[in-house]
């Protein structure tokens, strides 16, 4: 199947309260966008990547990726939109229609694992749908409506990170579904589950796949890059 990537990086990296976009702070001396798109570079069967950037940063985002070393792969960087549902519409519009299965990782997540990458793609391959994930390690309740909390079964949830992959038909009828509805995810695969006739297949994250989000993460990744 020919297969592309799309990276939303379009994210103000507000919570992180450094003053410019997330995806070209520094995270043990590479650009966060840099790190992360490397990851993926032994992805044979990915021929095309768009990396979705701030609009007003896409020369940053640009100097950021230059000397990747990426045969046969043609990345490009288009300005995405105000959400990261947005910014993902962007890169589909961007890719055009000629690839089988469109990969979405966040320019977040620097550090997942070329084992979770392929896991996920292959099972994308087969079912249409898949997403990363992992069991939560923590305790984990829920809030009552009438207050007060309850537990909840940690051994029957999964944190849903990226990559996602699905069948690019499949995305594209999601999105242009929930843009006609207004509806809002903050992933892709709740909406092409949304869309409906679709179960998203999971993939357990292998190794550790953190995303960048709070001043506390950047340095825990820094930290263990530095190692």
């Amino acid at each position: 199947m020919s297969t592309a990537l799309i990276i939303p990086a379009a994210g103000t990296g507000r919570r992180l309260g450094m003053g410019r976009p997330k995806a070209i702070i520094d995270v043990g001396g590479v650009p966060m966008i840099r790190r992360t798109v490397s990851r993926f570079e032994r992805i044979e069967e990915i021929t095309c990547a768009v990396v979705v950037a701030p609009p007003g940063f896409l020369p940053e985002i640009r100097e950021a990726l230059l000397g990747l070393r990426w045969p046969g792969c043609n990345v490009s960087v288009v300005a995405g939109g105000s959400t990261r549902q947005e910014s993902v519409r962007c890169g589909l519009a961007a890719l055009g229609s000629e690839f089988d299965l469109v990969c979405v990782h966040d320019a977040a997540r620097p550090l997942v694992a070329q084992a979770t990458i392929r896991a996920v793609l292959a099972a994308a391959r087969e079912s249409g749908a898949a997403t990363a994930a992992s069991r939560p390690n923590d305790s984990v309740r829920e809030d009552l409506p009438s207050g007060g909390t309850r537990p909840l079964d940690r051994s029957r949830l999964w944190l849903v990170e990226t990559p996602q992959a699905f069948s690019a038909t499949l995305l594209r009828n999601a999105h242009e579904h929930a843009r006609a509805l207004g509806q809002a995810a903050t992933d892709d695969a709740t909406l092409v589950e949304a869309s409906g006739g679709v179960t998203v297949a999971i993939v357990e994250t292998e190794a550790w796949n953190p995303k960048i989000t709070r001043p506390a993460d950047l340095r825990i990744v820094r930290q263990m890059l530095d190692g």
